[in-house]
């Protein structure tokens, strides 16, 4: 029973890992996606890519390649990446482990140009326990296909405003001015650095509270 449970306690902490990965990515939270592998050696193959080995060069082809040099989202930008369908097996030692999930993506990066991207594709990924912490040891994504749709310009990014016939007992929070838009704050720090994660603008976050 003790093993078993231990092993529920991995894959949970393994599928959290993998979800904050997806959550930083959105963002274009470069530094923040790095910190999530391992300090041994860890791989990131992005389609057709190639891949690239080492900590420090996973940051800087992010940073670099993927994010054109730039952290963090611009007025009205979008990126989302919807991770489905996750297997993981774990090995017999708990020391490594493997998963197989799908991942939904949306973006207009950069936006202004009235077209939504959307893609698809299959994430192979090893993971490993490094001072008893699950990390990223290779993240290998093989995309199904890209496309666009046009006609973006109409999206809204707001819903409609409060009722005035039933007024809300406290008014929603405010927009980030740089996002365009409101960003909900990660009510979690980075669970690496455990530092706290600013808004993509940069902008300082404070966790919700209780109303």
């Amino acid at each position: 029973m003790e093993r078993r449970l231990s092993g529920v306690e991995d894959r949970q902490a393994i599928e959290r890992l993998q979800n904050q990965y997806g959550y930083y990515l959105d963002n274009r939270m470069w530094r923040e996606v790095a910190d999530l592998f391992c300090d041994d050696r860890p791989c990131m193959e992005i389609g057709q890519r190639g891949a690239y080995v080492g900590k420090e060069r996973i940051h800087r082809f992010l940073r670099d390649v993927l994010g054109t040099g730039r952290w963090g989202l611009l007025e009205n930008e979008i990126i989302h990446h919807i991770q489905l369908q996750m297997v993981i097996s774990l090995a017999d030692d708990r020391r490594t482990a493997e998963a197989r999930c799908r991942a939904l993506v949306q973006g207009n990066s950069p936006p202004g140009s009235g077209k939504m991207l959307l893609a698809e594709g299959i994430y192979e990924n090893l993971y490993v326990r490094e001072n008893e912490i699950w990390k990223i040891a290779r993240l290998w994504w093989v995309p199904t296909y890209y496309f666009q749709v046009a006609g973006f310009e109409n999206a809204v990014f707001d819903s409609a405003p409060e009722s005035t016939e039933f007024p809300p007992d406290a008014p929603s929070a405010p927009r980030d001015v740089k996002l365009g838009r409101r960003f909900a704050p990660f009510h979690y720090d980075h669970p690496m650095t455990g530092l706290p994660v600013p808004s993509p603008s940069g902008a300082p976050q404070n966790k919700p509270k209780r109303r």
